[in-house]
């Protein structure tokens, strides 16, 4: 125990000797700390606060706190006097910790991290700058613009979807760059930053290129310049405090969560083919990455994202990639996630490398986020499996997995015919035949779910595509069809969908083309909106909106008298929103909605000249009332009415 004792209070004292040691060189440092006027204040430095701006925030990362740079050109201005310390650099390290939203496009020519400069507009005024970038993890510095730089590069983008430590050193001319404590790239840099003298513009998040995009949905925390090269040693203990950061992050997903307040959901990357998963009171969709940029799909991995509202979606890291399956040519098309004894099973399509066509395989992880692996090292199922069905070599997509109350798993999929067929129960091998599904005017895109004693097989019927809907009282059918469930979405040629219950409510996920500008069948993108169900169980056609969820569901209420003919639905809670109408046999003379207590005093009465309109019944006090609808033709109407 002693001995224990004393090597604690020696790693102790060596790290605090290490410290004052660092201390001493030490000159700016940024703990993302702020004052009552909102400006980030220094812990160490005597050059004044810093200003954030365009929505970037201090936030808190549990005991941590983080610069969010935002969607929306958020940078922090750390002022015109931090260009005094830059003018004075020799020897010098920047050393910085970096979270880089997993959604993020690095691809494009800025994404700096931090900039020094005298101008916004370097490449014109060509006055002088320096700066390190994500998209090639670079440092350069240049007395006038990119045409006289002298740098150094790693040549890869700086990872996503996890903390990085980041560090940049000079002695004399001999440059390194450190991610995670150790040296990627070393290399001569033939300036130095007091050869710039006093910058004025000093960013973090920002380019001093105007063209340059700025480094969005990034988290920064502890940014500090020492006038000195950092040892190796003092950079590798540092480093060590990613562990701590990413531990924080698990618990603090909101903080890259994008808030949707409208379709499309996500509007960050194009996102398409959507499947949906409920877990442990989380929903995961699953999309595939439109990558396009011309008229043809260009679609290389999959996407994930979780929510726990529906209205704040939280990106993770790619999960799942075509390389990622060694008989896999290219093509990264639709598939579903399901989980079954504690697995999750990632069903998708892709083309095979050598049998040719489209073929379906399963990847397998250990959590609804992966990152997940090939299950099997060959596909499930090849074009050559269903020759006898059809002549083409793409019948065999859109894989969709359901598991019966027996315990007993179905894949359906298809293009132009619709086949099934049973699962093992290791999920990975099919356990019987391939069988035909006899559907009218069948596409693609099969989603098979139950409610009560009903099977509902959904499905893309036509080209524009529709969203149909059939229902058996069997798995293994026949199948009634029940007609058009969604119309074509938008301008996207193709129409997929995933159906879910959460927290008691139904949800219809699909895609369009509706993002602006370049939104398209090439470029789509994941829209939700809510599912409801008619009494004889049959599903209600999907009112496709621009407000999505971010509007409360709307609740279907029966008129109490058997001759009614009003259809009054109404929000769950009115007293903050409205309640919509519809009444099918609309009389124009004297119609009125009355609303009474339970008192029976009226407390609202409204005239209706429209047969369909909406009442505002924001002064309503909580508790229970009678809606009364009534015109010149019909006798009463009453429904009950409670606001919440």
């Amino acid at each position: 125990m002693k001995k224990i004792i004393l090597l604690s209070g020696l790693i102790t004292f060596l790290f605090i000797i290490q410290a004052f040691a660092q201390n001493d060189s030490l000159k700016l440092h940024y703990n993302f700390e702020t004052d009552n006027s909102g400006r980030v204040t220094e812990i160490c430095g005597n050059y004044g606060p810093a200003y954030l701006y365009n929505g970037a925030s201090v936030k808190d990362m549990g005991e941590y706190k983080v610069l969010a740079l935002g969607a929306n050109n958020g940078y922090l201005d750390m002022g015109a006097s931090v260009g005094n310390l830059i003018g004075s650099l020799t020897d010098f390290s920047i050393s910085t910790y970096v979270f880089i939203n997993p959604l993020s496009n690095l691809n494009l020519n800025g994404n700096y991290i931090f900039n020094f400069s005298f101008s916004d507009n370097v490449i014109t005024d060509a006055n002088g700058v320096m700066f390190f970038g994500a998209k090639a993890m670079r440092y350069a510095i240049s007395k006038t613009n990119y045409l006289a730089e002298s740098g150094i590069e790693t040549g890869s983008q700086l990872k996503k979807g996890e903390w990085v430590h980041l560090v940049y050193t000079q002695k004399g001319i001999a440059a390194t760059i450190y991610i995670n404590g150790i040296a990627l790239k070393k290399g001569n840099v033939t300036m130095q930053p007091n050869s710039l003298g006093a910058t004025t513009k000093n960013y973090i998040g920002r380019s001093a290129y105007a063209a340059d995009v700025y480094l969005k949905n990034a988290l920064l925390h502890d940014f500090r310049i020492y006038n000195k090269a950092l040892q190796t040693t003092d950079i590798q203990t540092m480093a060590g405090k990613t562990t701590l950061l990413n531990s924080a992050m698990a618990s603090n997903t909101n903080l890259i969560a994008i808030r949707t307040n409208s379709n499309p959901i996500i509007t960050d990357v194009y996102t398409a083919d959507p499947a949906a998963l409920v877990h442990n009171n989380k929903v995961y969709i699953y999309t595939g990455h439109d990558e396009s940029t011309n008229e043809s799909y260009a679609m290389h991995e999959w996407l994930v994202f979780s929510s726990d509202d529906m209205l704040s979606w939280t990106p993770h890291p790619v999960p799942l990639r075509v390389t990622d399956f060694s008989w896999a040519a290219r093509d990264a098309w639709a598939g579903q996630v399901i989980e079954r004894n504690g697995k999750f099973y990632w069903y998708i399509c892709a083309q095979h490398r050598s049998i040719g066509g489209k073929a379906i395989g399963v990847a397998v992880a250990d959590n609804p986020t992966g990152p997940f692996r090939d299950a099997r090292g060959t596909a499930l199922v090849t074009n050559n499996m269903t020759t006898q069905y059809t002549g083409i070599s793409w019948d065999d997509i859109d894989p969709t997995v359901f598991i019966d109350d027996d315990g007993q798993a179905y894949m359906f999929w298809g293009n132009t015919q619709c086949y099934y067929a049973k699962l093992k129960e290791n999920m990975i091998e099919l356990d019987g035949p391939i069988k035909p599904v006899h559907l009218p005017s069948f596409t693609e895109a099969p989603w098979v779910h139950k409610r009560g004693d009903w099977y509902y097989l959904t499905y893309s019927q036509f080209f524009p595509e529709k969203t149909a809907c059939a229902m058996s009282k069997s798995i293994n059918g026949p199948w009634e069809f029940k007609g058009i469930l969604n119309e074509v979405a938008g301008n996207s040629n193709t129409n997929h969908h995933a159906i879910i219950e959460f927290n008691n409510q139904w949800y219809f996920v699909y895609h369009n083309g509706s993002l602006p500008t370049a939104g398209g069948s090439y470029r789509r993108s994941v829209c939700i909106d809510y599912l409801y169900y008619n009494e004889d169980g049959s599903l209600k056609r999907v009112q496709m909106t621009s407000e999505g969820v971010s509007n409360p569901p709307v609740t279907s209420v029966r008129i109490n008298r058997a001759n009614d003919r009003s259809d009054i639905r109404i929000y769950p809670n009115p007293a903050k929103g409205k309640i919509n109408y519809s009444i099918p046999s609309f009389n124009s003379g004297n119609a009125f909605i009355n609303i009474f207590d339970e008192s029976g005093r009226k407390v609202f009465q409204q005239e209706i000249t429209n047969s369909n309109g909406s009442l505002t019944l924001n002064r309503l006090a909580k508790g229970n009332y009678i809606l009364n609808y009534t015109d010149e033709l019909s006798a009463n109407a009453n429904v009950s009415l409670i606001v919440e």
